[in-house]
């Protein structure tokens, strides 16, 4: 019988674990960690039959965590038309691409595609339906942009949604943007209004997982060993397709997943359920919405610049608004606290955050319990009194914080302004309040890579090098814990993951530095090497980022 003991050892392991920071050498025993130390006590501890992996000059780390991300989203949108702005820098490209997919499909077929993006493209311009019109005159046409909170449809693409002048604003935050006239624009806002047009891209089940079964293999090749699914964008049905995944013996990656509120009602599933590889942890809530669709809840009125009020469509004076009154969700917060589900709440604007807070406290307070770890999700604004606030609520956030890489100079100049700009994503504050943060890149909006999160946190670097909010970067340690052990943190996991430690899982990423040891600069460089899960490696390479 082959022995189930394996032997790790590297130039380089960090482990995440404040009672042995660096080690020479691990061992996994089926798929725990046993003994973390040096080579000498990792061998008597190993004895004569373990396999040895001598890694060399290599850095073992924790297996990576995103705590927000959605697979379900990817695997739907990544098989979309790629209209983004990491592979069109120009308008043209994107018209010549959107022309290309309609002419090779049939009259009345429809035509999705993902990532128009009015920063990363140059001279976007205005879309809507006329455009859209001009460029797909036979076919309905959907391009969502690449925050996903808007999507621009053509004529055809309304008429079969049976969505037309006379039709109300769906409710859950939804709206059908219409000019002075009355008529709709085109444009989508939220996804309660879109949801009418996205129905029409359903693929079969088989299709479907087999899209799914690409997104873990993707988030493995970008090191990472855990994610959070913060709310499904599909059926409830889904839940049992990542449970399925989680038991197949070549699973990348353990799944915690988060509902929306309304389909509690609408399945067994209980908090906790699931097994090592899956478990349904709790609920996710929309509150608020995006910068780059002006439904980010704001106290004060976006820019009115160029950006704002032409490209985004962002009318002036706008200060956004919520999905929901906190008095509609009060009695659905204090249920699911009563029965013990994690509530996590999409919130970015300064009143966004400070109104979700006002429902917490409310909520919690009616059926007091200790260490329950709701969450704030994204945060781009949060005052420092709301994070003080969240930190004495028991209350943890998770910052989106490649707003800050990828459209940092768009919010400074044009949609924020400087003022606001200068507390984007407030992770140096939240630390300093004494919140164990984590970090995510919500693909599909940004490709999953953590090292390229970590650098932003720690460097506030905009993609043309300049600074955005400096006072707020954290150091590397900090952003390394934001990615493992603080990540398994809030996903109630920090027992089992997050830290190379006896009794863990054999979870770990193998990369070709340290992240502790190198310039901040070049923390997106890092390459992965392997992903580890259960003491079993399940990936080779890094994955593409745009």
């Amino acid at each position: 019988m082959p022995s189930n003991k394996v032997v790790i050892e590297a130039d380089q392991i960090v482990t995440m674990d404040a009672s042995c920071p660096r080690a020479e050498a691990l061992l996994v025993e089926d798929d725990r960690i046993v003994c973390v130390g040096t080579r000498s006590e990792v061998e008597a501890a190993a004895g004569d039959d373990a396999q040895w992996f001598a890694l060399g000059d290599v850095c073992v780390l924790p297996g990576l965590i995103e705590p927000h991300t959605h697979p379900d989203l990817c695997a739907q949108c990544y098989s979309w038309v790629d209209v983004s702005g990491f592979t069109h820098k120009n308008v043209e490209g994107v018209e010549q691409t959107l022309r290309e997919a309609v002419g090779s499909r049939e009259p009345g077929e429809w035509v999705f595609a993902f990532g128009l993006d009015a920063m990363l493209t140059e001279d976007i311009g205005t879309w809507g339906r006329d455009r859209l019109d001009e460029i797909a005159p036979e076919n309905p046409i959907a391009v969502m942009i690449q925050s996903m909170h808007t999507v621009f449809v053509n004529s055809l693409a309304f008429e079969l949604a049976g969505i037309d002048e006379s039709t109300p604003d769906p409710p859950g935050g939804g709206r059908y943007q219409r000019d002075a006239n009355g008529r709709l624009t085109g444009k989508l806002e939220e996804a309660a209004a879109a949801l009418p047009v996205l129905l029409f891209d359903a693929p079969q089940e088989a299709e479907l997982r087999a899209r799914m079964w690409a997104q873990y293999e993707r988030y493995a090749r970008a090191g990472l060993t855990t994610i959070g699914i913060p709310g499904l964008f599909t059926p409830i049905s889904m839940l049992g397709i990542f449970e399925g995944f989680s038991n197949r013996e070549d699973v990348p990656i353990r799944t915690v997943a988060y509902m929306r509120h309304h389909q509690v009602d609408h399945t067994d599933w209980k908090p906790g359920d699931g097994n090592e590889r899956f478990r349904v942890q709790g609920v996710k809530l929309w509150y608020d919405g995006s910068p780059y669709s002006g439904t980010m809840l704001l106290d004060e009125p976006y820019v009115e610049s160029r950006l704002c009020c032409c490209t985004l469509g962002i009318p002036a004076g706008t200060t956004g608004h919520a999905n929901f009154t906190p008095e509609e969700l009060v009695d659905v917060a204090s249920r699911l606290h009563r029965e013990g589900w994690q509530v996590l709440t999409h919130a970015q604007g300064d009143r966004g955050t400070r109104e979700i807070l006002d429902l917490y406290e409310k909520a919690l307070a009616s059926h007091p319990r200790t260490d329950h770890r709701w969450r704030l999700e994204h945060c781009a604004l949060i005052s420092k009194s709301d994070l003080e606030r969240a930190q004495r609520l028991g209350v943890t956030p998770s910052f989106h914080v490649n707003h800050v890489y990828y459209y940092g100079p768009e919010l400074r100049d044009d949609i924020i302004g400087e003022e606001r700009a200068g507390r984007l994503m407030p992770i140096g504050s939240a630390v300093e309040a004494g919140h164990r943060v984590s970090l995510h890149a919500d693909s599909p909006m940004y490709p999953p890579d953590p090292f390229r999160l970590m650098r932003t946190a720690v460097t506030r670097r905009a993609r043309n090098g300049e600074k955005i909010a400096p006072g707020e970067a954290i150091d590397v340690e900090q952003a390394l814990r934001a990615v493992t052990i603080d990540a398994a943190w809030q996903l109630f996991a920090e027992n089992e993951i997050g830290s190379l430690s006896p009794g863990k899982f054999a979870d770990f990423t193998i990369v070709d530095a340290n992240p502790l040891a190198i310039d901040p600069d070049d923390l997106d460089r890092i390459a992965v090497l392997e992903t580890w899960l259960g003491g079993r490696r399940v990936s080779h390479g890094t994955a593409a980022t745009g």
